[in-house]
């Protein structure tokens, strides 16, 4: 059974190489990218949004830069439909590293969607939930 490796905060190392002209739209992309998978979207409804193809969403995710006036409107979908994330409070930056095998990532992904999230925020509010337990049993 082939084992996966979760990593549960964003690698910084590559973005901090970058150069700040091309960091804003790097995060642009990682945040639609999250946002349209936690509101259960897809490329193909962001592309009948922004008046382009899908292919041209996909190639705006994979390499190309967004133009102005559609990253607008990317903004403004985004502002309009929020995504309610749980809060984690993050008093020491802590890395957590799951390794599972690739049916239980299946499931809990499967499980993250149903509840339109992505797999690293419904894994941090499994764990929130786990916490206020704790301390509510021991307080």
């Amino acid at each position: 059974m082939k084992s996966s490796r979760i990593d549960l905060l964003s690698k910084k190392d590559s973005i901090e190489k970058m150069t700040p002209e091309h960091r804003p739209q790097q995060d642009l992309k990682a945040d639609v990218k999250r946002w349209l998978k936690a509101r259960g979207l897809d490329y193909k409804w962001l592309a009948e949004k922004c008046f382009v193809s899908e292919v041209t969403v996909y190639n705006w995710m994979a390499k190309k830069r967004i133009p102005e006036v559609k990253e607008h409107i990317i903004r403004s979908l985004m502002a309009e439909l929020p995504v309610a994330l749980p809060s984690v409070k993050v008093e020491t930056e802590s890395r957590v590293i799951l390794q599972l095998p690739s049916d239980v990532q299946a499931a809990l992904e499967r499980k993250a969607l149903d509840n339109k999230m992505t797999l690293t925020d419904f894994l941090a509010s499994k764990i929130n939930e786990i916490a206020r337990e704790n301390h509510s049993t021991v307080t």
